[in-house]
């Protein structure tokens, strides 16, 4: 694949997302009653991806949760949204504490085909996890979780950012990874398909329509908009779907995308390849109406023409059933 020709990229993303930890008894369990997936079948050092939705199971925000034993650990994109929805939905009867800890632990991710080797430097046995599960250190405070991949294999990092700085350092200095920027990050989650805050994780879109399909329990107890969820599942009729799109030239977010002159839905994300493609100028996500979202659909986005093409992180409800 092409992509496997590119370096092991090392991010920070510390300011990108929060880093909140859950504690006392009812750490699980109100984000079990309030989002998506199942949290209750999580074992420790196991994680998944949730969406905490509306009444009207509109889109929060996707946060990722790791079960540590006495604490979890939230990862989240919105985070005063989250607290302020989490805080408000406790109970009298809850024991439940959640603390924002972004500043005191920091961020790193690992993106490539060498991702796992250098995992397995920072934890041995990282190399080997499943999706979302996680190796800890207590005396480092370092947690290591294998995540969404953007290219080759993708690995999570947090840590006190004394501890990052080593590893960073390490790997830097003998240029084992690549360090970059958020254009590249940015570049990498298009050309994924990754769903992304204040892009395609907003209000304006129910977790199915989005392709969060890995992020929803069909078999799980009620949840803050699970009956609107259910029962698009159950009919099997989405008003819109999460499509990836080559483009020929760049063209502004927001810009509807057309099949001849039927508007059918709105460019969410773009960015260039994150190499060179003949006659790609872009790849876009935008969400349109599912008759148009069959691979190889041509569609017309402003001045470009665009193509709907495969995405390996946009998954449909065939590959979750």
């Amino acid at each position: 694949m092409l992509m496997d020709t590119l370096p092991t990229f090392l991010f920070d993303r510390s300011k990108a997302q929060a880093r909140l930890v859950l504690g006392d008894r009812d750490r699980l369990d109100l984000p079990h009653r309030m989002s998506t997936n199942d949290l209750k079948r999580l074992r420790v050092g196991e994680g998944c991806s949730t969406v905490l939705t509306t009444a009207t199971a509109r889109i929060i925000d996707r946060v990722l949760v790791y079960h540590r034993g006495e604490t979890a650990l939230m990862i989240a994109n919105y985070p005063e949204v989250v607290l302020r929805w989490l805080r408000q939905h406790i109970f009298w009867q809850d024991r439940f504490q959640i603390e924002d800890q972004s500043a005191a632990l920091g961020q790193l991710e690992l993106h490539g085909i060498n991702a796992g080797a250098l995992a397995e430097q920072a934890i041995s046995g990282a190399s080997a996890l499943a999706m979302h599960h996680f190796l800890e250190d207590p005396a480092r405070q370092l947690l290591v979780a294998r995540t969404f991949p953007l290219s080759g294999e993708g690995f999570l990092i947090v840590a006190p950012p004394a501890q990052l700085e080593q590893l960073r350092a390490m790997w830097l200095a003998e240029n084992q990874a690549q360090a970059a920027d958020a254009t590249t990050y940015e570049r990498l989650r298009v050309a994924a398909g990754l769903p992304a805050a204040r892009h395609e994780l907003t209000e304006e879109y129910i977790p199915l329509e989005a392709g969060l399909w890995d992020s929803v329990s069909f078999t799980k107890g009620c949840y803050i908009g699970q009956e609107i969820i259910a029962r698009m599942e159950s009919r099997g009729k989405l008003a819109k779907t999460l499509v990836k799109l080559q483009l020929s030239v760049l063209v502004p977010l927001g810009t509807p995308i057309r099949a001849a002159d039927e508007t059918v839905g709105v460019l969410t994300s773009i960015a260039e390849p994150p190499m060179p493609l003949a006659g790609v100028a872009a790849f876009g996500l935008g969400f349109v109406k599912p008759a148009f979202a069959a691979l190889g659909t041509r569609l017309q986005v402003g001045e470009a023409s665009a193509e709907v093409v495969p995405a390996p992180l946009i998954i449909g409800r065939e590959s979750e059933r």
